[in-house]
């Protein structure tokens, strides 16, 4: 990219000040202590997020495979009609109806694209993430280091984890698959008191939670929404007495879950 194409987004980058100056990464050594530390720091961070995204997901999908199978009596489905319930949220009534998780499948299927151009050595996808984040210009410097689609992964990472931070970025780095560097050919750094396997080993492993990390933050959005839509209509429906005591006395395990679902959803929304 040619700095007349590159004008326009650097007028409208806040980082465009540090995209034309010289972009060099810290000049220090990483020091082990510091990878392990943020690495393990990162990873509990990740996993938390996913353990917390995975219990959201299950109560949804227990609240959905709950009404397809109550919708399919007839005398319930009355019911919800006769006392106004016949009309639920969209986002539950999808789900019921399979047609999410066919969207979904969908777009899980359509090939990632990456642009290219490069400002300073920085994909542009990569100023449009980091936009209204306050940045360290030498994380610029290290960005450079790994290709367009790592750059990419990078700056959602650190900004989903909320740790828009020079040594995040390091690490991240320097967990970067060979194959990924700008440079697949420079030989990898070294670091004292680690050796190449547990390196290794930390890199796969970290590759592997950060995939799952992403997948969870994807679905967790509008997860979150269908169960706060779920939420509503199951407060509404679970206030009405005739609906209850048709429960209780014909499916008292699908009362209990609805109760479950609302006592879970007023800890966690």
């Amino acid at each position: 990219m040619t700095q007349a194409e590159a004008s326009p987004t650097l007028k409208s980058s806040r980082h465009a000040v540090h995209l034309t100056g010289d972009l060099r990464e810290p000049a220090g050594p990483l020091h082990k202590y510091v990878i392990l530390t943020t690495h393990k720091n990162l990873s509990e961070r990740m996993r938390c997020f996913i353990a917390e995204a995975n219990a959201s997901r299950a109560r949804l999908e227990g609240v959905v495979e709950a009404f397809r199978q109550l919708l399919a009596v007839d005398m319930f489905r009355a019911l919800l009609e006769g006392e106004g319930f016949a009309v639920m949220p969209a986002t539950l009534a999808d789900r019921i109806l399979g047609q999410t998780a066919h969207i979904a499948e969908t777009r899980s299927n359509q090939p990632e694209t990456t642009s290219q151009q490069l400002i300073g050595g920085i994909c542009v996808e990569v100023l449009d993430i980091l936009q209204d984040c306050v940045v360290p210009p030498k994380m610029f410097g290290l960005l450079r280091q790994v290709v367009p689609s790592r750059q990419i992964e990078i700056a959602l990472l650190i900004v989903a984890l909320e740790r828009v931070k020079l040594n995040t970025a390091r690490v991240f780095i320097v967990l970067t698959p060979q194959s990924q560097l700008a440079d697949p050919s420079s030989a990898r750094k070294e670091f004292a008191g680690i050796d190449a396997a547990q390196l290794a080993a930390m890199e796969a492993n970290f590759a592997e939670l950060s995939q799952e990390f992403r997948n969870s933050a994807e679905q967790h959005g509008p997860c979150s929404l269908a169960l706060v839509a779920a939420r509503g209509y199951l407060d509404r429906v679970m206030g009405n007495v005739r609906v209850v005591r048709y429960l209780a006395h014909n499916f008292p395990t699908r009362l209990e879950e609805f109760q479950s679902t609302l006592d879970f959803s007023r800890r966690t929304i």
